[in-house]
C-alpha cells in the first residue's frame, strides 16, 4: 500500500491491471516518493496504485496485488501507465472501463504518461487521435496498423503532445518519471534524484530527451530543418538572418513560423540547447563554468549563468552542487 498524504498538492495515480510490468509501476512509484523525501509539506505527491475493480491484479511474472483505490469520479493530476507485455485485444476485454475513465480524467486536465506499450490505453481512449507518440520498438508495427491516425515516431526515446507523454527503452520508467518530476517541481529537484539514482546521469540530459523532442511536436518541415541544423551548430555564433535564408525564408517568416511551429522563439530555442548541453557537461565533467559556457556558445561566464537560471531555476554552480557526487565536485575547476 502506498503511504496516504492526506495534504499532498499533487495526486498521481499509477494504473496497474492485467499483465502490467511491476519494475515499471514500482520504479515510477519509488522516484514520487524520493520526491516527497525531498520536498516540503505544501509540495508533496499523494501516489495510488489504481485498479479498475476490487479484484486482485495480476502483474507480469505472476505476482498478484491489490490496487490502493479503484477508478471512479477521484481526479488526479497525472496518470502513470505501466508498460505491458501480451495480447492487447485480451487485455483491453479484461479492462473495459479503463478507456472511457482515462478520457474523462484527461478531458478534466489530468496528465497522462505512458511508459513503453502502456501508451495504448491512451490510444484507446482516443485522446491520441491525431497526435504523436513513440512506444517499445517491439510493439510499433503492431500500433501502428491498430492505430493508424497516430503519427509513431519509432526514432524519439520520449514524445510529449499535448499533456499526453510517452516513452520507450529500457530506462523508460526512470527517464520519463524524472521528466514529469521536473514539470512539477522543477530541474533542481531531478539534478538531486537523478545523481542518486542513476550510474549514468549523461541519459537524463542528453539533447535528444524529452527536453528538447518537446519542441519537435509539429508538422512544419522548413522549422524542422531549422531545428536540424541548430542541433549541430548551437556551439557557433548564429545570425537568424543566415539561417532563415538557409530554410529559403526571409527573418520576418521563419520567426513568425518557428513561434506557431514550436512556442518558443528560435533565440529562446537555441539557449535551450545551450543550457541542455551545459547540463551534461556540469554533471560529466570537471570542466569549470566558464570553460562550460564558452564551449556550450557563450562569451562571458555572466551571460551564460543569466540564461541558465532563467531556463534551469539554479545556477549553473548550485546545478552541479546538487547534481554530482562531492567526491567528484571538490575536483571540478568552479570559477
Amino acid at each position: 500500500m502506498t503511504e496516504i498524504i492526506p495534504d499532498a498538492k499533487w495526486r498521481v495515480a499509477l494504473l496497474v491491471f492485467n499483465g502490467a510490468w511491476a519494475s515499471t509501476v514500482y520504479g515510477s512509484l519509488e522516484l514520487f516518493h524520493s520526491a516527497n523525501l525531498r520536498q516540503p509539506k505544501d509540495q508533496q505527491f499523494h501516489c495510488d496504485l489504481l485498479s479498475e475493480d476490487t479484484q486482485p491484479v495480476q502483474l507480469y511474472g505472476g505476482h498478484s496485488i491489490h490496487g490502493d483505490a479503484v477508478i471512479g469520479e477521484q481526479s488526479y493530476d497525472l496518470i502513470i501507465l505501466a508498460h505491458y507485455w501480451g495480447d492487447f485485444e485480451k487485455v483491453k476485454q479484461q479492462h473495459p472501463e479503463i478507456p472511457p475513465w482515462l478520457a474523462k480524467q484527461y478531458a478534466q486536465g489530468a496528465r497522462i504518461a505512458g511508459i513503453n506499450s502502456g501508451i495504448f490505453w491512451a490510444a484507446e481512449a482516443g485522446i491520441l487521435n491525431g497526435g504523436r507518440a513513440t512506444t517499445y520498438w517491439r510493439h510499433l508495427r503492431e500500433f501502428q496498423q491498430r492505430y493508424p491516425d497516430i503519427q509513431w515516431q519509432a526514432n524519439q526515446a520520449s514524445v510529449e503532445h499535448q499533456g499526453i507523454y510517452s516513452s520507450n527503452g529500457q530506462n523508460a520508467s526512470m527517464d520519463l518519471s524524472l521528466h514529469l518530476l521536473e514539470k512539477f517541481c522543477g530541474s533542481s529537484l531531478v539534478a538531486g534524484l537523478a545523481r542518486d539514482i542513476s550510474s549514468d546521469s549523461r541519459r537524463i540530459y542528453d539533447l535528444n530527451l524529452i527536453n528538447i523532442a518537446g519542441f519537435r511536436q509539429h508538422r512544419d518541415l522548413g522549422i524542422h530543418r531549422a531545428q536540424d541544423w541548430l542541433d549541430e551548430h548551437y556551439t557557433e555564433s548564429i545570425e537568424l538572418q543566415s539561417l532563415a535564408k538557409k530554410i529559403g525564408m526571409s527573418k520576418r517568416t521563419f520567426i513568425r513560423r518557428f513561434q506557431k511551429a514550436t512556442g518558443e522563439l528560435p533565440s529562446r530555442y537555441l539557449q535551450r540547447l545551450r543550457v541542455e548541453a551545459a547540463k551534461h557537461r556540469l554533471g560529466n565533467t570537471e570542466d569549470s563554468i566558464k570553460t562550460i559556457g564558452m564551449g556550450v556558445g557563450y562569451r562571458d561566464i555572466s551571460s551564460f549563468s543569466k540564461v541558465f537560471k532563467s531556463l534551469a531555476d539554479v545556477t549553473p554552480r548550485e546545478f552541479r552542487t546538487r547534481l554530482r557526487p562531492a567526491s567528484i565536485r571538490n575536483t571540478s575547476k568552479d570559477d
